[in-house]
């Protein structure tokens, strides 16, 4: 088979692109061809297609021609659509399977796609779909205002980086997009979360549109730990829907328990100087590959205490194949993927109280306790999250377009 996958970032930026990467590691693995269609880059892996790639765009550049030619792109990318020409001119796949490709992008290459009557599939990561800013986030709270397409609220409430020209320019995308029927473009959605799926119903899109298909990982690469150096370690972006400051105002709280940070992001400076009389709480800055799986492998367990709308997260993921328990907040799709209390626990969002009783739960159960509860976690990804399962669905989603059921 041959895929065509689209994701606007070129290297491995977050766990949206680890997904995108991996899906296409995996189908090469079993013999099909994937092309990819993405934005040029400094960063960028290396790709034999890259000649097709968007140029780069830069949303921060400064003067008002600039933010008046980027904004117009964000509605409509002429440059992409005519990339995205050239690309099928030379290369005919059968199935198109889309990631994060809005603004960079932007919806512009669905029609030469639908012209050509190549099945369209969506895998969502966020919730740009249904709110301009993709979080459904705002100033420390949830919000949904947006809710039955009322997008005028994004350029109301500054959401976009608390801008009113940016607000706008994502306020006049939504609707024109809705208006221009580019989403009505897509056959297939795919949610790597129920909850996610459930946002998307209950804005109007039709659940038997939406199939639910996890996010996956190989815990070969991630060895079992037996060890436990007694610390509460969270990894990821340093960001405030992240949630992080309620983890210190916790760790106040425990000062018997240690806590490790690891991971940079724009709050970074903020949270290190809340933290600096905090004998129990460590900055690392930013870990991965084999350093980050160590810190997680000697960790007594993982905490995700984000407070907007998680998906998937491939923090508790791989957490779990490390064979450590996961604390999570309960929002989003976190609740999902942790079965209390065999493998972890879940505490309210922002409720200080809640994670300080969990964190001592937890913290008291001891070493081997702790132990068997990760093991749990680790037989659970190696059943439902397993790269061979997700591949197996994944076909069978593309299958389920009528050229493409001959393929295995």
């Amino acid at each position: 088979m041959n895929i065509l996958s689209i994701n606007k970032f070129y290297w491995r930026k977050g766990g949206s692109e680890a997904v995108f990467f991996g899906e296409k590691e995996l189908l090469e693995k079993y013999g099909h061809t994937v092309v990819p269609f993405s934005m040029k880059h400094p960063n960028n892996l290396s790709s034999s297609f890259s000649k097709y790639f968007v140029n780069e765009v830069d949303y921060n550049a400064a003067g008002l021609i600039n933010k008046i030619n980027n904004g117009s792109k964000i509605i409509f990318s002429f440059e992409a659509r005519r990339k995205m020409e050239w690309l099928l001119q030379n290369y005919q796949p059968d199935v198109a399977h889309f990631h994060i490709f809005q603004h960079q992008i932007s919806p512009s290459v669905l029609e030469p796609l639908k012209k050509r009557g190549i099945p369209i599939i969506f895998t969502l990561h966020d919730l740009k779909p249904i709110c301009p800013v993709y979080t459904h986030y705002l100033r420390g709270g949830i919000c949904e205002k947006c809710q039955g397409r009322k997008f005028y609220h994004c350029t109301l409430n500054k959401c976009t980086m608390n801008s009113r020209f940016k607000s706008l320019i994502n306020t006049v995308e939504m609707y024109l997009h809705y208006l221009l029927g580019y989403y009505q473009n897509v056959d297939k959605y795919i949610a790597v979360s129920q909850f996610y799926k459930q946002q998307m119903v209950e804005n109007g899109f039709a659940s038997e549109k939406i199939v639910y298909l996890p996010n996956f990982i190989n815990v070969e690469q991630y060895p079992l730990s037996n060890e436990d150096d007694g610390y509460v370690l969270y990894f990821g972006r340093l960001s405030e829907e992240k949630g992080i400051e309620i983890l210190l105002n916790a760790a106040k709280h425990c000062p018997q328990v240690k806590f490790v940070i690891v991971g940079t992001g724009p709050q970074e400076e903020e949270l290190k100087k809340a933290a600096q009389f905090l004998k129990n709480v460590s900055f690392t800055g930013f870990k991965s590959g084999s350093e980050l799986i160590k810190l997680i492998a000697h960790s007594a367990f993982t905490v995700i205490p984000s407070q907007w709308y998680e998906n998937c997260p491939m923090a508790i993921l791989e957490s779990f194949a490390c064979g450590k328990p996961v604390l999570g907040a309960r929002i989003g799709g976190i609740p999902e993927l942790i079965d209390e209390p065999e493998d972890g626990f879940c505490f309210e969002p922002k409720n200080r109280s809640d994670l300080i009783e969990k964190i001592n739960i937890l913290y008291s159960l001891g070493k081997k306790k702790r132990l068997e509860m990760g093991q749990h976690g680790r037989a659970k990804i190696k059943q439902n999250f397993s790269p061979i399962l997700h591949y197996e669905k994944l076909l069978d989603i593309y299958k389920l377009f009528p050229g493409l059921i001959a393929f295995t």
